[in-house]
C-alpha cells in the first residue's frame, strides 16, 4: 500500500525545521544542502517542495502569521476589547506577553533582503501579501468594535495609519537600535482614548 503525504504538512514541516537555520545564516548565506540537512531530508526533496530557498523563508513567514492569527483567536473571547485585540495583533512589535523575537529577527532577515535588493520583485510581492494579511486582520478587530458601539464608525479611517505606525516603529528600532514599544503603545493607547465611546 502506498504512503500518502500530506504535501502542505510536509513542507510545514520543513520550514519549521529550518527557522532557526534561517536565523543563524541570514537568507543570503543560507543554501539548499543545509535546508537540506537540518530537516532530515534529501536535497532533491527539498525541490519538490521548494522551487527555490526563498520560497522557504516564504513559508517560514506564513506559518509564524498563521501561529500568531492562531494564537490572538485562543486569547480572546466576545469580552475582549477592541484596544487588547489591537494590542495583541501588535504583539510582533510589542512583545507584551509573548516572547515573538524569533518573528521579528525571521521578518527582519527579509525586510532587509527585500529593502537591499532591487530585483526582489517577488519579495515586495510577498510582503505585500504579508501586509495584506495583517490588514485584514486589524480591519476585522476595528469593524468588530465598531459594530460593537466600542469606537466610532470614523475609527476604519485609521488602519492605514496603524499599519503604517507600527511598521514605522519596528523599522527605526532596528535602524537606530532602540526600544520603540513604549511609545507605540501610548500611541495607540492615545488613538483609544480618542477613538472609544464613552459609555
Amino acid at each position: 500500500m502506498a504512503i500518502i503525504v500530506d504535501k502542505d504538512k510536509k513542507r510545514r514541516d520543513i520550514a519549521i525545521a529550518c527557522t532557526e537555520l534561517l536565523l543563524e545564516k541570514g537568507l543570503k548565506n543560507l543554501t539548499v544542502a543545509e535546508i537540506a540537512k537540518t530537516a532530515g531530508i534529501g536535497k532533491g526533496t527539498v525541490y519538490e517542495y521548494f522551487s527555490k530557498k526563498e520560497d522557504v523563508v516564504y513559508e517560514i513567514i506564513r506559518n509564524l502569521m498563521a501561529e500568531h492569527q492562531q494564537d490572538i483567536a485562543s486569547r480572546t473571547d466576545s469580552n475582549t476589547s477592541t484596544r487588547q485585540k489591537v494590542f495583541y495583533l501588535m504583539d510582533f512589535l510589542l512583545q507584551e506577553d509573548k516572547d515573538y523575537s524569533k518573528h521579528l529577527e525571521t521578518y527582519k532577515e527579509f525586510v532587509s533582503i527585500t529593502l537591499s535588493d532591487s530585483n526582489a520583485d517577488e519579495m515586495h510581492q510577498f510582503n505585500a501579501e504579508c501586509n495584506s494579511f495583517m490588514k485584514s486582520m486589524l480591519t476585522d478587530i476595528i469593524n468588530e468594535g465598531i459594530e460593537k458601539n466600542e469606537i466610532i464608525p470614523e475609527s476604519k479611517n485609521l488602519i492605514g495609519g496603524i499599519m503604517i505606525s507600527e511598521s514605522g516603529a519596528m523599522l527605526r528600532a532596528w535602524l537606530t537600535n532602540t526600544d520603540t514599544k513604549k511609545e507605540f503603545k501610548n500611541y495607540i493607547n492615545t488613538l483609544f482614548n480618542l477613538i472609544e465611546i464613552k459609555k
